[in-house]
């Protein structure tokens, strides 16, 4: 019974977000979709969309029916999507100064197979070898260690997160000791992480880069349930709010060479993510102008290389990567 009621639920949920929702908000006059905006309504800094809400679009690993493909570019022309590479692992990097992770991007390299290394203790080139056994859970464990690391990871957290988004099982020492090796391969990180912590609580503030602010007055709580969200909130937000920035700045280059680009159309913007329609005979003019705009360097002091990875395809659900 449970696991029929859940999977009533399922597509339920499906049918009233994503297709009831979406045409729920179909313009007759145009029969598209046009969703609202907002540059400055949430507290790190990062863009959201409602009515409907198109960046909770399902990924394309969890879409059973092709949410993405409702999304189609007109006869003759392509949707094309370029999104900043590991953006708030970058900008976290460039935070923490840790020598490790700042050599890997300054590099080219890999900063997952830079995990797997620091985490069990096998050199480089091992970590990238696909032919060990062990390669394909340790990279997961990494994968997943990665996008928690500067927002301070607990074992239990992390247990839970490799069980349920990873399918892997490791018990508490197991997932102590991954903290325990990741702090000592990425030593600049908890220093880090301490020193933003404490200018937080003597401020009751945290603030981005180029100096967008979070009121953290909870900082200082006797409730540790509380006190412990506010100082996630004091790491996350100068990663996840810097990156924002950086995308922002980025739609600024854009928007200011709409006027003699006509034909390139701004239609979606996800997280770190811009989506675009396009002329098919304009692919790689709009690629190298869009790719110039991300990857400039955002503000004098920024010193690790950022990367957008281009796709484009003719429908949302079946963007094809294109190469360099």
């Amino acid at each position: 019974l449970f696991t029929l009621v859940q999977e009533y639920r399922k597509w339920g949920k499906i049918k009233s977000t994503y297709i009831d929702g979406y045409l729920k908000f179909r313009n007759a006059a145009t029969g598209r979709i046009h969703p609202d905006f907002f540059a400055l309504s949430t507290e790190t800094g990062r863009m959201n969309c409602r009515n409907p809400n198109l960046q909770n679009c399902p990924r394309k690993s969890n879409d059973p029916i092709g949410v993405r493909n409702f999304i189609q570019a007109p006869k003759n022309h392509l949707i094309l999507s370029l999104d900043f590479s590991q953006i708030e692992l970058r900008v976290g990097a460039f935070y923490c100064r840790d020598k490790t992770m700042m050599e890997t991007y300054q590099n080219g390299e890999d900063i997952h197979a830079a995990t797997t290394a620091v985490i069990f203790g096998c050199t480089y080139a091992e970590a990238q070898n696909k032919h060990r056994p062990e390669y394909k859970e340790q990279r997961t464990i990494a994968k997943n260690v990665n996008f928690g690391t500067f927002y301070g990871l607990f074992p239990k957290g992390l247990q839970s997160t490799l069980k349920f988004k990873a399918g892997v099982e490791k018990s508490i020492p197991e997932c102590e000791e991954i903290i325990r090796n990741l702090k000592a391969g990425y030593p600049a990180l908890t220093g880090w992480q301490n020193e933003t912590k404490m200018i937080a609580k003597q401020k009751l503030y945290t603030e981005t880069w180029l100096g967008r602010r979070r009121y953290l007055p909870n900082i200082r709580s006797d409730n540790w349930g509380l006190q412990s969200f506010a100082e996630r909130c004091a790491l996350n937000t100068p990663i996840q709010g810097t990156a924002a920035d950086i995308l922002k700045l980025a739609i600024v280059r854009i928007l200011e060479g709409l006027p003699s680009r006509p034909w390139l159309r701004p239609i979606l913007q996800i997280h770190d993510e811009l989506t675009f329609l396009i002329p098919k005979d304009r692919l790689q003019e709009a690629v190298a102008f869009v790719k110039g705009c991300m990857e400039q360097q955002p503000f004098p002091e920024f010193d690790l290389p950022l990367v957008a990875e281009a796709s484009a395809g003719e429908n949302f659900g079946n963007l094809e990567e294109l190469e360099e």
